[in-house]
């Protein structure tokens, strides 16, 4: 089973990053920076890990950190 990191706005849900991986769960080592998603340094994110059906394992909201 393929899984998928997605991080989205929490404002509106513009999706700014997907990725694949073989994490089974998120930890603070599966959040971005603000270089790496394209966004302001304090805005909040959305993280979703989705399966290969897209269907949500997990999710969780943070601050994204400066770089």
């Amino acid at each position: 089973m393929q899984r998928t990191l997605s991080y989205r706005t929490t404002d509106d849900g513009s999706l700014l990053l997907k990725e694949h991986t073989a994490v089974f769960r998120l930890l603070p080592q599966s959040e971005r920076d603000a270089v790496e998603l394209g966004v302001a340094a304090g805005r909040q994110v959305r993280l979703e890990l989705l399966d290969d059906g897209g269907h949500l394992l997990d999710s969780l909201t943070y601050v994204v950190p400066p770089r």
